[in-house]
């Protein structure tokens, strides 16, 4: 399973990391695969929520891809974001083997090769002054 070579190749420590990059990666690539018909349950929620950063990136992932609906982040719509995440990292799995079979190449290079590109399309990190960062605020 993709998800145990994650862990062993490219070195994320837990299987809520592995989701969690997947997901992003889904998000980064525009991939959004459904559950439906793989014989699995679906990720528990206990799984993501400790540490407590991983439902800010389930929230996050939720408002944009359901822009249109700020009532997303109602505590009763907690399994339809769970979905949405699923889906995500369902999507960004699939891409990560895809490159896995396409490149010949090892989860670990794959990885770096996709926190890489994703970096060089974001123009990576600039250093902004404190104009640029308070551009936008009216006193």
């Amino acid at each position: 399973m993709l998800i145990e070579v994650m862990q062993l190749e490219a070195g994320f420590p837990t299987y809520r990391d592995v989701l969690l990059f997947a997901a992003a990666v889904g998000w980064n690539q525009d991939r959004r695969v459904p559950l439906n018909g793989t014989g699995g349950e679906g990720i528990r929620i206990d799984v993501l929520t400790n540490p407590l950063y991983s439902d800010s990136l389930i929230s996050m992932i939720a408002v944009n891809a359901v822009s249109d609906d700020p009532e997303i982040l109602d505590a009763a719509r907690l399994e339809e974001r769970i979905r949405i995440f699923e889906e995500y990292a369902n999507g960004g799995l699939e891409y990560i083997q895809e490159q896995i079979n396409t490149r010949h190449q090892t989860a670990a290079l794959v990885v770096l090769e996709v926190v890489t590109t994703a970096l060089a399309q974001e123009g990576g990190i600039k250093p902004m002054s404190v104009d640029e960062l308070l551009g936008g605020v009216k006193w």
